[in-house]
């Protein structure tokens, strides 16, 4: 699991006389005193300083309750996850430069551990039975599905166990289990389908404990991540996300939780939804926590130029000659901004559906600027020349470091940009039919 935590205001009561959990950190190299955090999907916040009781060594107290996930650490950037309310003392081994890898002596964070690796391997093992029943046919499907069904019951018997041994250790395995379609997905379309309506199916988020359940936020993290990553249209990307968010109390803590998940991933990816997500956020939360609704919407101000209706920023480079070109030399036509490379080849593929639809629309107003992240000028004209690229080619021959697709947030290729006649986004990462069917609404 990922370093995200959550954030909660920790009551305080007046009691007579209550039970402590303890946590004890025996650390060295130790500049400054490490601090205790709790995380809500936006931004660590420190709620406990300890006492220090000895050379190294440092005791937070908590009061006794629901065992519930905290992180330790001298700062937000390095933090060690740690499991504490019911146990009377947890014991944290680790040095102050690498909290992440502190060891952490307790049972329930040792079974926590031990889950996480299980979730893994169960995790794995799906991942490899999906792509042997792809590429298998009649009886070895049937096979494969057979195996299907044996891991889903391990999947079960292992959220059972967990929600006997810790209801947290529940909650976490319940956010991680999903079963397979080919033994499940009865009803569905499609595995996709199956996957966004199926995904959160042991999970009851108004159960209050999910509001401070770091796994909220990955789940919706990793949930969001598949739903932009198979190819689906924006409009259905945003359906099965809303879906999604709607089974949660809306402007509560799980609901924070989960749409920050939403929006780190679609910020990473430089989705065009982020836009509309961070302004939900905005709009849910800018009375109970103004601070980041604030800063989210500096973020959707920041991303205005890199998603659908924005202005694409202009840039210019070297052509294949040694001659300079800018974008904005093409305004005034319908562009589709192409991020490629001589050496990529999905890049490869795709160049001659390109060029067909070059040839179609080029007299209608469209043209074409490829941006190539190669390193090696004689490459890129090679490629150019091979693939009967006749469009415009701009590159600073810095690879993944090009500028202009730094500029783009570009992070894999083959990458698109299609821009209207006035130089604003119309629709990113456009490929063969999609490409197609979008030309066509413009000049057909």
């Amino acid at each position: 699991m990922t370093r995200y935590i959550f954030t909660s205001i920790l009551s305080v009561m007046s009691f007579g006389v209550f039970a402590q959990a303890s946590l004890r950190c025996e650390l060295q190299a130790c500049v400054e005193s490490p601090s205790l955090f709790e995380f809500d999907g936006s931004s660590f916040f420190p709620i406990r300083q300890p006492e220090k009781t000895g050379e190294g060594v440092y005791e937070f107290q908590l009061p006794s309750a629901g065992n519930r996930f905290y992180y330790v650490g001298v700062n937000t950037q390095n933090l060690a996850p740690v499991i504490l309310g019911q146990e009377e003392q947890v014991v944290l081994r680790g040095h102050c430069r690498s909290f992440r890898s502190a060891a952490i002596e307790s049972p329930v964070n040792e079974a926590y551990q031990a889950l996480k690796e299980q979730l893994n391997e169960l995790q794995s093992r799906g991942s490899i039975l999906s792509r042997q029943y792809q590429m298998a046919a009649g009886e070895g499907q049937d096979k494969v599905t057979a195996q299907l069904k044996a891991l889903d019951e391990e999947k079960l018997a292992l959220l059972e166990a967990m929600e006997k041994k810790d209801p947290l250790l529940g909650k976490v395995a319940a956010i991680n289990t999903l079963l397979s379609y080919q033994n499940n997905g009865a009803g569905y379309e499609n595995e996709i389908d199956y996957f966004a309506n199926e995904y959160f199916h042991f999970v009851d988020f108004k159960d209050p404990a999910f509001q401070y359940l770091p796994w909220t936020f990955e789940g919706f993290r990793s949930y969001t991540t598949t739903i932009i990553s198979v190819g689906l249209p924006e409009d259905q990307q945003r359906a099965y996300l809303d879906g999604a968010l709607a089974k949660l109390e809306k402007g509560g803590l799980t609901h924070k939780l989960a749409l920050s998940g939403v929006i780190a991933t679609l910020k990473q990816k430089n989705n065009g939804l982020f836009v509309y997500y961070a302004g939900q956020f905005v709009e849910s939360f800018k009375d109970s926590d103004p601070s980041a609704a604030a800063g989210m919407q500096a973020q959707i101000e920041q991303m205005k130029s890199f998603v659908v209706g924005g202005q694409a920023p202009d840039f210019t480079q070297k052509t294949p000659d040694g001659g300079e070109m800018s974008l904005s030399d093409l305004r005034g036509k319908v562009v589709l901004l192409d991020f490629w490379a001589s050496w990529c080849g999905p890049c490869r593929r795709e160049n001659p559906n390109v060029v067909r639809m070059y040839k179609k629309y080029k007299e209608k107003g469209f043209d074409v600027l490829g941006v190539s992240l190669d390193k090696t000028h004689d490459r890129w004209i090679q490629a150019i020349e091979q693939d009967g690229l006749e469009w415009h080619h701009v590159s600073d021959l810095k690879g993944w470091s090009n500028e202009a697709a730094q500029a783009y947030g570009v992070r894999s290729i083959p990458h698109t940009v299609l821009l209207d006649a006035e130089g604003r986004i119309l629709a990113r990462n456009l490929r063969g039919e999609a490409l197609e069917r979008r030309l066509e609404e413009i000049f057909e």
